[in-house]
């Protein structure tokens, strides 16, 4: 009787432990899955979200943001390559971004999304983490600048160097979480760039001037507001920190100047609040 009962005790536990095992599993399998998915919603040039509710963010490069100049040309340009239709992904050495989207390589009928939108002119390379496919990547660029399609054209970018990211408003209070605040720029030019003597300036003059730091292109270097060690060489993404003891930019409203070393203007980006992400 007894040999009954621990048969039947351990054949119920290990129902329970199964049952367990086949909730956990799909939650798994979802995440690492390459598809196919359907798109359900296009975001902008550069971000999906598929029918699974996964936001997925297309790796290795960058398209502009809501509120720049060509954000309606790059999203429209996405939408007809993937808007409804299945898409595949794959994945690189880094499977999530700060803001929890897949980071992907994603693929619509044979066709890699990432290589479209640098070949027709609507993305530049955007180096945050390792990327399989740089040199192809860097080689669609230049040919689209070359051209003069897209973002390229007479009117459009220039850089050498680009703002990419203002985030003024950090998380809680901005005087307690200065690292919270950065601003990010990339190197869109087809060659190297020495960072020193260049500066980013808000409106109300604060300055910062890069002592150092060498970009290639594509890569990027984020400039955070608090404290911390400088990375001006040896990363995917180089970091500087301005040391600054209390906040640099206003939550409200602000500018950032991107100068050369000759005082140049290079880039500008006005920081909305509703345009932040």
């Amino acid at each position: 009787m007894n040999n009954k009962k621990t048969i039947s005790f351990l054949l119920s536990f290990l129902l329970v432990v199964l049952g367990c095992l086949f909730l956990i599993f799909p939650l798994f399998s979802s995440q690492d899955s390459k598809g196919p998915f359907r798109v359900k919603r296009v975001v902008d040039g550069d971000t999906i979200v598929l029918d699974n509710g996964r936001h997925v963010r297309y790796v290795g490069i960058n398209t502009p943001e809501r509120g720049e100049r060509f954000w309606r040309e790059a999203k429209n340009c996405n939408t007809r390559k993937v808007g409804g239709k299945a898409v595949t992904l794959e994945f690189g050495q880094v499977r999530e971004d700060t803001y929890g989207r897949t980071l992907a390589y994603v693929t619509v009928e044979d066709d890699m999304v990432n290589a479209h939108l640098l070949k027709e002119g609507w993305a530049h390379l955007f180096v945050l983490e390792p990327i399989i496919y740089y040199d192809h990547f860097r080689r669609l660029q230049e040919e689209a600048r070359a051209q003069g399609l897209g973002i390229w054209r007479k009117d459009g970018f220039t850089g050498p160097l680009k703002i990419t990211t203002l985030h003024a408003d950090a998380q809680g209070d901005d005087r307690y979480n200065l690292n919270g605040e950065y601003v990010r720029i990339c190197n869109i030019s087809p060659q190297d760039i020495d960072l020193r003597g260049f500066s980013l300036v808000d409106l109300e003059e604060h300055r910062y001037i890069f002592p150092r730091g060498s970009l290639r292109p594509g890569y990027t270097a984020l400039l955070v507001t608090g404290t911390g060690k400088d990375i001006a060489a040896g990363a995917d993404q180089l970091s500087f920190y301005w040391n600054s003891p209390y906040p640099i930019w206003n939550n409200k409203g602000d500018q950032a100047f991107l100068r050369g070393p000759q005082g140049e203007l290079i880039d500008n980006v006005v920081y909305r609040k509703e345009y932040s992400n």
